[in-house]
């Protein structure tokens, strides 16, 4: 067993080497989610547990991402990578954390098959414990240990109180990662003040930063661009560069070995952590990724036969204001605003604090603050005002939305798919995938634009080589900003 178990991992680990050497790197690294790794070797964990050690798949899994990216990850941010997108991560899983779980969750699975086939049958838990060495070794590994509230579901499960109907390595494995997530935050939070490098205010600040970029990174639909749609338009793939650096700022790494002027604004500082780029207005870029997110909007609302009006006058009392989409539904003149606000901006740490509370809680604090009364007295002023309604379509530069855009956007979508004869949940993965990659491509854009490196540096850890102002050169890779490899 042992010889083919290394066999396969052997295979694993060369179909990883052959996905890294891909020219597409967002294609590379969504073959290396759903068809190497974790995924194609779940079977063999399900069946040795932990006594193989598969940390080698991870770490073929580790190098893979580095080649493909260019980004080498520390533990910190290696850690946040296995975690699942759902809870900020990049969702390539540590086998060596999971197999303990996987094979205590089989041997109960299997249970419930004998029982279905073999009545009467009771599976004696007493062999498991005293003479199943692989059981035993998988329920006492150390990688269990911390994890309390899993090893109580085991216990129930050992004492025929619950078998979670087969769906044990899902239940346990989201109480895992979901305790490894609080445990990653308050280990990089602390790791921060130990370090010595900001003190007083500037280090709260920081460690709010931290748990607001992971939060917002677990917005709903907010890494809908991670992966692409197999429905969705195949240019929507990041090229190598934006890649980097989109990957980048989701883990929290440098994008720059060190600061430099801003290229749009030509005054401010190009920090090594893309905050200066992503707040600033200057270059246009901004209101470039605004209007590629209002086009998106528009398009889908046309699909649904809405007929959206984009940036015309619709308030018979001033023609001054001029809501990005306006259309009636329902009876109900609505009037859409799409904006981006950036929650880690220094210059108001409450968005840091609102984000780090839950998903989306910058874009709702900007909602709140800037965009609900941006037309709420033109709507009074309106002859029937209760025929209007005024919607905030805010996102944050990670992807999180607010809720009252969330809500809005997913009725646009449903009224699409009953015209194009598709499910309503196709229809919004298709419509949050082409929302969240306008996010990703102009955020990623404006940051390599901002320079966070000279033309004349020979090289830049956000590609992994050479940086030009038009043009990133990647290992084996050459692309432009707007365009794919070649």
């Amino acid at each position: 067993m042992r010889v083919f178990v290394e066999e396969a991992a052997k295979g694993a680990e060369r179909k990883m080497r052959m996905i890294a050497s891909l020219p597409d790197a967002h294609v590379a690294l969504t073959l290396l989610k759903f068809c190497a790794g974790f995924v194609s070797v779940v079977h063999l964990m399900r069946a040795v547990g932990a006594v193989f050690d598969f940390a080698g798949i991870d770490q073929a899994t580790q190098s893979c991402l580095a080649t493909i990216t260019g980004i080498e990850t520390d533990a910190s941010a290696w850690a946040l990578a296995s975690l699942p997108v759902r809870l900020g991560g990049l969702g390539l899983h540590s086998c060596a954390d999971t197999a303990a779980i996987a094979h205590i969750a089989a041997t109960f699975d299997g249970e419930a098959c004998l029982s279905s086939l073999v009545t009467p049958y009771v599976l004696p838990h007493a062999m498991l414990l005293n003479e199943d060495d692989t059981f035993l070794a998988s329920l006492e590994d150390p990688r269990l240990a911390p994890f309390d509230s899993v090893l109580e579901k085991i216990q129930d499960v050992l004492q025929a109180r619950d078998n979670y109907g087969g769906r044990g390595q899902k239940v346990w494995s989201t109480t895992v990662h979901g305790e490894r997530r609080k445990a990653l935050l308050d280990s990089m939070t602390e790791e921060l003040g130990r370090s010595g490098q900001l003190q007083g205010p500037a280090l709260a600040l920081k460690q709010v930063q931290i748990r607001a970029r992971i939060q917002s990174c677990s917005g709903q639909h907010a890494s809908a661009w991670l992966y692409g749609n197999a429905e969705a338009d195949p240019r929507l793939w990041l090229s190598p560069a934006e890649l980097a650096v989109a990957i980048r700022l989701r883990l929290g790494l440098p994008i720059a070995p060190m600061p430099s002027i801003c290229r749009l604004c030509g005054t401010g500082s190009a920090d090594v952590d893309g905050v200066h780029a992503r707040s600033c207005f200057s270059g246009g870029r901004r209101t470039r990724m605004h209007n590629a997110l209002r086009d998106v909007i528009a398009d889908f609302a046309r699909r649904g036969l809405l007929a959206p009006a984009v940036e015309r006058p619709v308030f018979s009392n001033t023609e001054r204001k001029r809501p990005d989409i306006s259309y009636v539904r329902d009876g109900t003149t609505v009037v859409l605003d799409v904006a981006v606000t950036f929650p880690l901006q220094p210059s108001n740490p409450q968005y840091a604090k609102r984000a780090a509370e839950k998903p989306g809680g910058a874009a709702t604090a900007y909602a709140t603050a800037v965009k609900e009364g941006k037309y709420r007295g033109i709507i009074d002023n309106e002859p029937n005002p209760r025929e209007w309604l005024a919607v905030p379509l805010v996102v944050d530069t990670f992807g999180a939305w607010c809720p009252g855009a969330l809500t809005e956007l997913r009725q646009i979508a449903r009224k699409s798919a009953l015209r194009e004869d598709r499910t309503a949940s196709a229809a919004c993965q298709d419509f949050f995938h082409q929302l969240s990659f306008q996010v990703a491509q102009g955020v990623a854009r404006i940051v390599i634009a901002s320079g966070g490196a000279r033309p004349d540096e020979a090289v830049h850890p956000v590609a992994g080589g050479s940086v030009t102002a038009s043009r990133v050169f990647l290992p084996g890779r050459t692309c432009s900003l707007a365009g794919q490899p070649r």
